[in-house]
């Protein structure tokens, strides 16, 4: 298993894209120890991405692996902090 793998966000981490990100990030996983998932050009968050977000890097942490984001813009900090998950998702 290689060590990093970095999967793009995109500019939307909603609703719509959980899914595709959900699968990707399980890709990821299955082939590398951690994850950076670039959000440095995320525009809009919503609720349904940041549960994917935490859920993710709980079960991924659970397994000894890791979830790391990766130059995270406003709206992903500001989002992140509304729920609480600054902390936990490392965000600064």
């Amino acid at each position: 298993m290689s060590d990093t793998c970095q999967v793009d966000a995109g500019e939307k981490l909603h609703i719509s894209v959980v899914e595709s990100l959900h699968e990707q990030l399980e890709a990821a996983l299955s082939n590398y120890q951690t994850v950076l998932l670039d959000v440095s050009k995320v525009v809009q968050v919503d609720t349904a991405s940041l549960q994917l977000l935490y859920a993710f890097k709980e079960a991924a942490e659970k397994a000894g692996l890791g979830l790391v984001l990766d130059k995270p813009t406003e709206s992903v900090t500001v989002g992140a902090k509304l729920l609480g998950l600054q902390g936990f998702l490392d965000i600064r």
